[in-house]
């Protein structure tokens, strides 16, 4: 993985399981950090437990919003979780299990506070609707330690401009993929597709 693109985080959300599926096939081998697959996806969990078994790697799950949730993820060996919200019982078993957690959190508080709980880092969503870059700028300046992730808006010629400021990770979702394509379920022409687009970050 080179450094220019370290920091993109893939994520899957779509109401077709095998859609869902290829696309983290197709991802497994690109550059991108790290791919999450929603639990808004029809038996998300599912599809990541036989995905992991298939050795895909770096896979977690995404809008996780319950115990039972971070239990199944953390069991079947899965990266992360993350979640839209700052629900203390989500990060408590996640840190509990060993499990890297990323929670949604807005406010220098909220954010400074789930760090303190022991999330691995912060997610700010919708990034564009409370600013965007200036946002971030303005956070980090005077909280540089802070372990930031972006999701919500970001346009893929901005991806850079949000890792230089300091952000650990930013979600890309339709960027990185076609509806035509997937359906098609051509996993070279997936994977081929998503790494040019992150090529052109």
């Amino acid at each position: 993985m080179t450094s220019k693109l370290d920091g993109v985080v893939g994520v899957i959300r779509t109401n077709d399981e095998q859609v869902a599926y290829r696309l983290a096939k197709a991802w497994n081998p690109t550059s991108m950090t790290s791919i999450e697959i929603t639990m808004t996806v029809p038996n998300a969990l599912n599809i990541i437990e036989r995905l992991l078994a298939e050795g895909v790697t770096r896979l977690g799950g995404g809008t996780v919003r319950t115990v039972e949730q971070v239990r199944a993820l953390s069991k079947m060996g899965a990266a992360f979780a993350v979640s839209p919200h700052s629900d203390e019982r989500i990060i408590k078993e996640a840190v509990d299990l060993g499990l890297p957690v990323t929670p949604g959190a807005m406010t220098p508080s909220e954010i400074v506070r789930v760090m303190q709980m022991g999330a691995t880092s912060a997610k700010v969503f919708p990034i564009k609707s409370v600013g965007g870059l200036s946002f971030v700028e303005a956070i980090l300046e005077p909280l540089p330690e802070l372990k930031l992730v972006v999701s919500g808006g970001v346009q893929p010629l901005e991806v850079q401009s949000y890792l230089k400021l300091g952000c650990v990770g930013v979600c890309m979702g339709g960027a990185l993929w076609t509806e035509e394509l997937a359906r098609e379920g051509n996993i070279e022409k997936l994977t081929q597709y998503a790494q040019n687009a992150l090529e052109s970050m």
